[in-house]
């Protein structure tokens, strides 16, 4: 895995924004979408016409709530020379295709555990090797939003990351097998980080008609940490007491535990909780970005470890594996992101 990734800064209005963000990445947006193409019919046997026609219908939603990112999808449509269409439909693709088994794991810390009394959080994503090449930081200044530092798949309008007020967000992938028309995931994180207070976060995803299911893993400077879990009919919220808070690809709420779906489809999602979990409890206080990078290029369980790797038994698309780890400071305002997996990636930092 060679360093892929980009930095892109971006101000003004909506259409600025997407502007500037198409013809910036225009290269890694067509590959990026021609990823897609081939994924969808190879994985789901759909072509993209019908993807494309699927992702319509979230439309509607998205006008309601969030009418600005609709904005910012048409603008980098045009930035990068392609339909509106093409860049609705990636950033519908967890919903036009709800379950897919990807795995991410998660580990945070509240003040009390920080350096120097910091909030800490990261994570590994888990994905299939293009999309290495895939992915942009972008730093996004907005009038009347918070700045955000954002890791994006190219063309997609939210991801993880941090805003100027300390709230932070990350994602584990979850499923109890079923989906309806709702609010993409990805327009979800921008309008979590475009929040500035916990409870706030919460009733972004507590009020919206949710697609599909996952859980957003939240924390703020203001020192909460939290598991948001959610399906199209319900959530539920984990809150750290203070001690380290982790999460991977199965339900923790006694609420979804019957429902759960992802559990047989990803068993090692069991034991990178557990190993996380342990090495939590075992790590010398306080932690920094550096101890929780050596958290996330674990190799126990290998491949199938919280730092994962390709399993050459697994059939082409489903080599699901590390694609970067991402440790944010909240209380800093600062992220650092790996090109490749945490155990051999270069380290990029970026401050707000």
């Amino acid at each position: 895995m060679k360093p892929q990734h980009i930095f892109i800064e971006l101000s003004g209005s909506s259409r600025e924004i997407g502007l500037k963000y198409g013809q910036e990445a225009k290269v890694m947006i067509h590959r990026n979408l021609e990823f897609y193409k081939v994924f969808f019919k190879e994985y789901a046997h759909m072509e993209w016409n019908e993807a494309q026609h699927l992702a319509q219908s979230f439309i509607p939603l998205i006008e309601k709530s969030a009418p600005d990112l609709l904005e910012e999808m048409r603008a980098i449509a045009e930035g990068a020379g392609l339909s509106f269409e093409d860049i609705l439909t990636l950033n519908c693709r967890s919903e036009v295709i709800f379950a897919r088994p990807d795995g991410c794991s998660f580990i945070g810390f509240l003040s009390k555990h920080g350096k120097d009394g910091h909030v800490y959080m990261g994570q590994t994503w888990d994905w299939l090797i293009p999309a290495v090449e895939n992915v942009c930081v972008l730093k996004i200044q907005k009038e009347g939003k918070p700045d955000q530092l954002i890791a994006v798949e190219a063309g997609m309008v939210g991801g993880k990351g941090l805003n100027s007020a300390g709230i932070g967000v990350c994602l584990n992938a979850l499923s109890v097998g079923k989906g309806k028309v709702g609010m993409p995931l990805h327009v979800l994180y921008r309008m979590i980080l475009n929040t500035t207070k916990a409870s706030d976060a919460v009733e972004v995803v507590s009020l919206a008609q949710r697609a599909g299911s996952g859980n957003f893993d939240i924390g703020t400077a203001s020192d909460y940490m939290f598991c948001l879990e959610y399906t199209p009919d319900n959530f539920d919220v984990l809150m750290s007491e203070g001690e380290p808070i982790c999460h991977t690809n199965h339900y923790l709420s006694p609420l979804f535990l019957a429902q759960d779906t992802f559990k047989r489809d990803l068993p090692e999602t069991f034991m990178r909780l557990n190993t996380l979990r342990r090495k939590a409890k075992e790590l010398e206080f306080p932690v920094d970005e550096k101890t929780i990078f050596g958290v996330l290029s674990s190799h126990q369980n290998f491949p199938d470890s919280v730092c994962s790797h390709e399993d050459p038994i697994d059939s082409k698309y489903k080599r699901f594996c590390t694609i970067y780890g991402i440790v944010m400071d909240l209380t800093a305002r600062r992220l650092w992101i790996t090109d490749g997996r945490p155990c051999e990636g270069k380290i990029a930092t970026y401050a707000l």
